[in-house]
């Protein structure tokens, strides 16, 4: 493990972590994510995974009211249940735990996967990932980044900042369900949750189990709504509004020829069908 300071192309630096061949930002709990494989995990845990700035708390607030079966819940930080961040010792967190992580299949607990966890994973399309990204790093106290787009958004979409590539993440999660196909994966498409927030949620509750009738869900939907953007108002950073396609407003046509070659590149042998605008 060691710190390592990453330079973009303007000469500004953002520091992380690194461990295992993967960056951190450098203020997670180190004993968490060097310790990952020794969390202790129950066989009805309930994992949301997702490249950061995926829709990652949407998903999980709308799963918590789901298993819990009403919708008279407070809502929680993602913090609170992000594996990355957590001590080794969570048995205080309600059951049937609902942990999230940004991290790459190999370095998840592997007791998940022996005990068959049901695993909800989110993907969201490169372009408006990379935004996101940039808004949050820019306006996040501890990375004390304060360059350009420009600058930015090549070595983001590269991997060379936090949790490296978004290419070996999502394909990673791919390769995972293509060999194992046994295991109870449910893949969302971000873009897809808002086109349709309602036959997205039914998916996850033929998978959970959750039996919840229409009206349930209607409601769900409303208050993960309200409940992912009270955590954006609650915080002192600046987020984008999280709408499929915002990406237009800050792509160049020089970068998106750019990014276009690189994705079909990357893409080429992958069955992954990513939207980047909706009709």
């Amino acid at each position: 493990m060691s710190r390592v300071k990453v330079e973009d192309a303007g000469g500004d630096t953002i520091w992380h972590t690194e461990h295992d061949g993967i960056r951190y930002p450098n203020f997670l709990n180190i004993d968490s994510f060097t310790n990952i494989h020794n969390l202790p995990t129950r066989n009805d845990d309930i994992f949301i995974c997702a490249y950061p700035k995926s829709g990652t708390h949407w998903v999980s607030e709308m799963v918590r009211h789901l298993v819990a079966g009403h919708t008279n819940l407070n809502s929680v930080e993602t913090i609170t249940r992000v594996t990355e961040y957590l001590p080794q010792n969570v048995t205080s967190l309600p059951l049937p735990r609902i942990l999230n992580s940004h991290d790459n299949v190999k370095l998840l607990p592997a007791d998940i996967f022996k005990k068959r966890c049901k695993l909800v994973y989110v993907m969201r399309n490169l372009k408006d990932v990379t935004v996101a990204s940039y808004n949050h790093t820019r306006n996040t106290r501890q990375c004390r980044y304060q360059d350009n787009w420009e600058n930015y958004m090549e070595y983001c979409v590269l991997g060379k900042f936090h949790y490296g590539s978004w290419f070996d993440h999502v394909l990673e999660w791919e390769y995972l369900k293509k060999t194992h196909p046994d295991l109870p994966i449910l893949t969302l498409h971000y873009e897809d949750l808002q086109e349709d927030p309602l036959r997205e949620i039914r998916k996850v509750n033929e998978f959970l189990g959750s039996c919840r009738s229409t009206e349930f869900l209607r409601e769900a939907i409303d208050l993960a709504r309200i409940g992912n953007m009270q955590q954006m108002k609650s915080r002192s950073t600046a987020y984008s509004g999280g709408e499929v396609g915002d990406w237009k407003n800050w792509f160049t046509e020089a970068q998106n020829e750019w990014f276009d070659q690189l994705y079909q590149e990357k893409m080429a042998d992958s069955d992954i069908k990513v939207r980047f605008t909706l009709p």
